[in-house]
């Protein structure tokens, strides 16, 4: 696992544990913004089995991706790397020319992995895979800094803690395999997680020093690695904000790892726009409320030199969560005022078209009766 804090170049991973909750949409217009910023950005499509990033960027797939590097030991990685119409980014295309490439094997993950870190950029952003495969969690764990994306529907988020527990659980399996004593332990804990009973991760590390002190204190140092955050897409009121912190207070209990929230997105009917404008909102809409909330989840990044520590004024606030709750509390009114401001105008244009039309209605009756009188002069 690369420490994104010790790193010039940062590579930020990003998942969702569920389709449909806008991974890629992040992803893509998180790395067109830290482009128009000034920041060397790569992105790079890791869905594989299912890679549409070129979508998502508004770009046809007409370059070598992921998948020919995995078929085609001739090729380079760094080769792979292909410009795209926005400022200072770059991207990696995914799997879609390629059949079969979901089931990689041990050593291509090993292969991929080692020349991701090898390329040279500011952020490199992957946009992982839905679901908690080994792959997808492997490419989670590249970093320290991942980011977790969900919605507050109660599926989403139950699907992002089961992520979340699958990858604290297979760091810890990687990090003592080997350890005979200490990796047996592990798989029966893992085991033993029951409905309604589950298996923490304080629990596992207290068994682990009747076992070997030394290993259980390293377990717990692996452990508080981990540093990911929180994106929560699809917010329509303040409560969906509670849902996050629910989130956050689960994965500290059970998984002890410390959840940061790095932002949160507003549906925002613009998106639709964008789409059809076939280019990311943060270029497409520059303006609209959804691209402003990128842009501070960029800003938080570009301006935090040790992400995915974020310098927090806790003078202002607490935590990272009533810093989100009040800039949702601002996004949120600005919307009611702008859905307000909508109603008016689609009101006044209503009344203004019953106008014009009850005008045309007279214009025509008018003219009705200019041809009628003309009709019977003409008939005399």
């Amino acid at each position: 696992m690369v420490i994104t804090q010790r790193r010039r170049n940062k590579i930020i991973p990003i998942a969702g544990g569920k389709g449909g909750v806008g991974k890629t949409e992040l992803c893509a217009n998180l790395g067109v913004r830290l482009g128009q910023l000034g920041h060397d950005t790569i992105i790079i499509d890791l869905d594989l089995g299912g890679s549409n990033l070129h979508s998502a960027l508004g770009i046809k797939n007409r370059h070598s991706g992921v998948g020919n590097f995995l078929s085609d030991r001739r090729l380079n990685f760094e080769d792979l790397v292909s410009p795209t119409p926005y400022a200072n980014l770059r991207f990696i295309p995914g799997d879609v020319l390629v059949a079969n490439t979901p089931n990689i094997g041990f050593a291509q993950k090993k292969s991929l992995i080692a020349n991701i870190e090898k390329l040279d950029a500011d952020y490199i952003l992957l946009d992982l895979g839905s679901g908690a495969n080994n792959n997808v969690v492997d490419f989670f764990l590249i970093s320290n800094s991942g980011i977790i994306v969900t919605s507050p529907h109660v599926g989403a988020v139950l699907n992002a803690y089961s992520f979340m527990k699958n990858t604290v659980f297979r760091f810890l399996m990687r990090a003592f395999s080997g350890e005979s004593e200490v990796e047996r332990f592990l798989r029966k804990s893992i085991k033993e997680r029951r409905p309604g009973n589950p298996v923490t991760i304080a629990s596992v590390i207290e068994g682990m020093e009747q076992l070997d002190l030394k290993q259980a204190q390293k377990a717990g140092r692996y452990v508080r690695l981990m540093q990911p955050s929180l994106v929560l897409n699809l917010v329509r009121s303040g409560d969906d904000l509670n849902i996050a912190e629910s989130l956050r207070d689960l994965v500290d209990k059970n998984l002890s790892v410390d959840l940061t929230a790095l932002g949160f997105m507003i549906h925002d009917d613009h998106l639709a726009g964008s789409h059809r404008a076939h280019a990311p909102i943060t270029a497409a809409i520059p303006d609209c409320l959804l691209a402003y909330e990128v842009d501070r989840i960029a800003q938080k990044i570009v301006q935090s030199p040790e992400f995915p520590t974020l310098p927090l004024e806790k003078d202002m606030y607490k935590d990272s969560y009533e810093l989100m709750q009040i800039e949702s509390a601002t996004d949120l009114a600005q919307l009611q005022q702008e859905q307000g401001q909508g109603s008016q105008n689609s009101q006044a244009n209503a009344e203004e078209f019953i106008e014009i039309l009850t005008a045309q209605k007279k214009q025509i009756r008018d003219l009705q009766n200019t041809v009628r009188r003309l009709s019977i002069r003409q008939r005399f």
